[in-house]
């Protein structure tokens, strides 16, 4: 068993956004993904992982496969590895969500921290 603290995961970057582990394992891998008012994640697909992206704060814009959603803290939301995913934090203030990524997908970039 392991325990991290999701609250110290949560770092902004005025130059970019942060993406910083929790657990990279041989079948899971999650992170908390962070931005600034501003800042976005390019639009990619995750091959054949599926997502949960669980919002702990702030708001956001995703686009999935071309259509757009505002979520914000509480939503939890699942995408397939072939849907295209791009988020956006178009709101003032700093968003911060925690992700899982299952099967562990295997391009190593995916398990690099960005801080």
């Amino acid at each position: 068993m392991k325990i991290e603290k999701v609250l110290e995961k949560m770092v902004y970057n005025n130059d970019t956004f942060t993406k910083r582990l929790l657990f990279s394992e041989k079948n899971l891998l999650s992170f908390v993904l962070n931005l600034k008012a501003g800042q976005e994640i390019p639009p990619h697909k995750h091959e054949d992982s599926d997502l949960i992206l669980y919002v702990i704060k702030g708001g956001a814009k995703l686009t999935v496969d071309n259509k757009s959603y505002d979520i914000k803290d509480g939503d939890v939301i699942h995408c397939k590895g072939e849907e295209e995913f791009y988020l956006q934090n178009n709101k003032g203030d700093d968003f911060s969500a925690l992700v899982a990524l299952g099967p562990r997908p295997e391009p190593k970039i995916y398990a690099d921290e960005i801080k």
